[in-house]
């Protein structure tokens, strides 16, 4: 069933950009920085990431993914996206996410919203959240015209269900009648770490599954720093399509205590890791 998603969201991609390259003529407006943030649209495209990387942590493997995606949002703020990823360096379809959620401008300076994610992950996929079901989030942001701080709280679920509390601060630079907008931006990600001890146990049990493991990382369920995270998001709107690329460079924190079977017990040895992510979508 995935293979036959991803093969349609592929033809809708390659049928609209055809399409789109005989359409010209639209004119941007002074209004909002996105005219599409209060109107109903379909949309689909295209995401690209070199690495999957998780609150500073990855796999010893590189993992990039390139993700069709469609869905819809409603004017009055809700949405629903469907988005299926291929691992193109494992040649295999690791991933089927299932988004919904809310969004929201409370007032001049106030935004927030939810969402809900179900995660259908390849039983072989190495990925760093590989044992991830579902999540759900709320967030909130102070818009100004100087520094806009951003705080989202998730909840990942696992086994063991994870907490995770975002704090962002960021600006916007405008630039082309807004049509172009730039986000550098500061974060720093605390939690839990449930989902890492899973990965380790789930790598670990599909090369022996004889093993009786319960734990491999150490206080799993303490909230810690995690990682800080320095980013620029730029996004460029040309009629109705949007370009997206964020360039993130991560600094893990909070190195686990490990314990492999057989093995003693040992600190884990983290590396910071920059990667990019590419998102093309159509309104």
């Amino acid at each position: 069933m995935v293979k036959y998603i991803y093969t349609l969201m592929m033809a809708c991609l390659a049928i609209n950009m055809a399409i789109a390259q005989k359409n010209s003529g639209a004119t941007d407006d002074d209004g909002p920085d996105d005219p599409y943030e209060v109107k109903s649209y379909f949309m689909f495209g295209l995401n690209y990431v070199n690495n999957n990387v998780y609150l500073g942590r990855k796999d010893t493997v590189t993992i990039p993914y390139i993700s069709p995606c469609i869905g819809y949002h409603y004017k009055n703020g809700l949405y629903a996206k469907a988005m299926v990823s291929e691992a193109p360096a494992q040649g295999t379809l690791d991933l089927l996410t299932l988004e919904a959620g809310y969004d929201h401008t409370f007032s001049d300076h106030l935004n927030g919203g939810l969402n809900i994610d179900k995660f259908y992950y390849n039983k072989n996929s190495t990925s760093i959240r590989a044992t991830t079901k579902g999540s759900a989030g709320i967030n909130g942001q102070y818009t100004n015209d100087w520094i806009e701080p951003q705080i989202t709280f998730n909840a990942d679920f696992n086994k063991s269900t994870d907490y995770v509390l975002s704090l962002l601060l960021d600006h916007n630079f405008r630039y082309k009648e807004k049509t172009l907008n730039i986000f550098p931006a500061v974060s720093v990600n605390i939690g839990t770490q449930h989902y890492y001890d899973e990965y380790f146990i789930n790598r670990l049990l599909k090369k022996d599954k004889a093993l009786k493991l319960k734990k491999v990382v150490a206080n799993a369920g303490n909230f810690v720093p995690l990682d800080y995270e320095v980013s620029s998001k730029i996004t460029y709107r040309v009629t109705k399509w949007l370009f997206t690329l964020i360039p993130t460079y991560a600094i893990p924190l909070s190195p686990a205590s490990i314990t492999l079977p057989g093995q003693k017990t040992f600190r884990e040895k983290l590396s910071n890791t920059f990667y990019m992510e590419l998102d093309i979508c159509h309104r």
